[in-house]
């Protein structure tokens, strides 16, 4: 027994797992103390994060805490029965010390098993009932059981997590509400933007129309004035004919001839041609509005004697092999680099400029082409391309090669791609002027922006291709 000197007892320090007194004593957020390696253990062992005592469950493993109060107190006891100044003596244990007390209830027959008369202490998984003991040895053998207790324990520890989701889903459709209307506001304000912009170009078009049905009308007024001009001083003229060619007077006839057979001054008309189709092509010749894409070249498709720049935006040969990994991606012969973008449907513009180069190759690929040993251009081997050899001489790669007549020497070339119509096409974006263009192309899969320089041919070559911005001029790209 403790001194009656003191108001602790022994049993105020004894850990409720093993009986103990405390050793390096903790508690946990309910309050109560343990040993710290007992309650380690314990719940090692558990499925579900309770006090032992108290039995409260925690959704999370929680932090423990020296009890320093419980650790002094106990170090107390410890030097008092070393120095024989307190006797402790045990306290006789009883079948009852460990029965758990319950509030009262009403009806205890209720939970009692009608079969064999005990209490109703286990719950059975496989069943979903309750039973007692006896009940575990009989038809309820082998089936999964736990204490009631640890039952509801688990359930409510179910219902706590399954609440916490629901919190989740509340707060992800929140913010998803959140994030569709700040979408939804953004594209509205694009379309907004694209529409105005439409109607801002039609607005253009109609006026520089208008604007040229009113000078050419101006100008056809001016002409039928002159014209009318000339024709009364020709119907003047011949009337004088006509008067003297009736008279019979030949003095006067002979002496008026002169200035009457020679022709009034009058302007030669055959130079002055009506052109019924003045407004043909003028909505063709209109600035782009076909969605432009930013092309960046992809280095890890770049042949390794290429040399590119560090924003992916030119490319020419280095005249040097470097030492990059041989990847399945990269062209390992053919001096080609591909575009980091790659297409499987929508219409789609770009332009590159290439200068006074001799020699290059522009165009798309499909995204699984041949890149190892000879690379054949054509349609059925996955590319669509236009190509320069010998500063003059253009052609495009189809299945068989077709020349091509350009009027003048493209310093910047546009490539425009319909995935949908199966059409890739070709033009010389300084003089507005068509090229070439690849119809009924079978695109199966994303393709690709196609780029080749061509070797630098002692510097004669040297210039790079380089991926420009597209600008919208007034005059517009003719597509």
């Amino acid at each position: 027994m403790a001194s009656s000197g003191t108001l602790m007892s022994e049993e105020q320090f004894k850990c409720f797992i093993c009986s103990n007194v405390f050793t390096s004593p903790v508690s946990t957020p309910c309050g109560h103390s343990f040993c710290i390696s007992c309650i380690n253990k314990f719940w090692d062992c558990s499925e579900i994060l309770r006090c032992p005592k108290c039995e409260e469950i925690f959704l999370e493993r929680p932090e423990l805490r020296e009890n320093t109060f419980a650790k002094e107190m106990v170090e107390q006891f410890k030097k008092r029965t070393a120095n024989g100044s307190e006797t402790i003596s045990p306290r006789p244990e009883v079948p009852c010390d460990r029965h758990k007390l319950v509030d009262p209830v009403k009806n205890l027959e209720d939970r009692m098993c009608k079969k064999h008369e005990r209490p109703l202490q286990l719950f059975c998984k496989q069943d979903q009932m309750c039973v007692c003991v006896l009940c575990t040895e009989t038809e309820h053998e082998k089936h999964d059981t736990n204490q009631v207790g640890v039952t509801g324990t688990e359930i409510q520890q179910m219902i706590q997590v399954r609440l916490k989701k629901v919190e989740d889903l509340k707060q992800s459709v929140k913010l998803s509400k959140t994030n569709t209307k700040r979408e939804t506001e953004e594209c509205v304000q694009v379309f907004t933007d694209l529409v105005r912009s439409i109607e801002k170009s039609q607005a253009q078009l109609i006026q520089m129309m208008e604007e040229k049905q009113k000078a050419a009308e101006q100008r056809t007024k001016g002409l039928i004035e002159e014209l009318g001009k000339e024709i009364a001083e020709l119907h003047k003229r011949y009337t004088e004919l006509e008067e003297l060619s009736q008279t019979e007077d030949h003095i006067y006839f002979l002496q008026g001839l002169p200035s009457l057979c020679s022709i009034p001054q009058t302007k030669s008309w055959s130079d002055i041609t009506v052109h019924s189709e003045l407004f043909v092509g003028t909505v063709r010749s209109a600035p782009i509005l076909y969605p432009t894409v930013n092309v960046t070249l992809d280095p890890k498709t770049a042949n390794a004697w290429l040399v590119m720049s560090v924003d992916g935006k030119q490319v020419k040969d280095g005249n040097s092999q470097q030492h990059l990994p041989d990847t399945p991606e990269r062209f390992d012969t053919a001096p080609i680099v591909l575009g980091k973008e790659s297409f499987s449907s929508g219409r789609h513009y770009w332009e590159v400029e290439v200068g006074q180069k001799t020699a290059w190759d522009l165009g798309v690929a499909s995204a699984s082409v041949k890149r190892k040993g000879v690379v054949r251009l054509t349609p059925q081997d996955g590319y669509w391309t236009v190509c320069l050899r010998r500063m003059n001489e253009y052609r495009a790669c189809a299945d068989e090669a077709v020349m091509l007549t350009v009027d003048a020497k493209p310093q910047k070339v546009g490539l425009y791609v319909d995935y949908e119509a199966g059409q890739v096409s070709f033009y010389n974006v300084e003089a507005k002027s068509h090229i070439y263009t690849f119809h009924g192309c079978i695109f199966t899969e994303k393709i690709l922006p196609f780029f080749n320089p061509d070797l630098n041919d002692n510097g004669d070559n040297e210039a790079p291709l380089v991926i420009s911005p597209v600008s919208v001029r007034e005059e517009g790209v003719c597509l």
